[in-house]
């Protein structure tokens, strides 16, 4: 597994792999900071890893630019389900940060979170219980 962007059909890297692997790298480096923050001792190396966050996402920010001068008709800036651009953008960039190797996405929607049964009727004998207890 190789954290090289991969090349393209005329032989270049492909920007967008770029870009994705760049922001994955710059958001996996966040994570792993944000414990060390707080530790006074740990200056430098809090410093050094934000020299590092700050070099990825300026190498995202170049890949990206060279990728909207290059095909500016292939970027959109808002996707599938109502998402933002800065949306997809930041999922990508989780995906490419967990996988560490090539993708593509392919579809994103939003999934509808389950909730839990609730029974009236027990929410009411449990509300006229405590209410028939004496406060204090």
């Amino acid at each position: 597994m190789s954290n090289a962007p991969e090349k393209t059909k005329s032989g270049g890297t492909d920007p967008m792999l770029e870009a994705e692997s760049n922001l994955g790298q710059a958001l996996a480096a966040i994570h792993r900071l944000l414990p060390k923050l707080e530790a006074p001792d740990r200056e430098a190396e809090v410093e050094a890893a934000f020299k590092r966050v700050t070099a990825c996402i300026e190498g995202a920010r170049s890949a990206y630019q060279s990728l909207v001068k290059s095909r500016p008709a292939d970027v959109t800036t808002t996707g599938q389900a109502g998402l933002s651009g800065e949306t997809l953008a930041a999922i990508s960039a989780a995906i490419a940060a967990v996988l560490g190797r090539p993708y593509r996405l392919v579809a994103v929607q939003k999934v509808p979170v389950p909730v839990p049964h609730l029974n009236v009727w027990a929410l009411e004998g449990r509300t006229q219980i405590f209410q028939s207890h004496k406060i204090r």
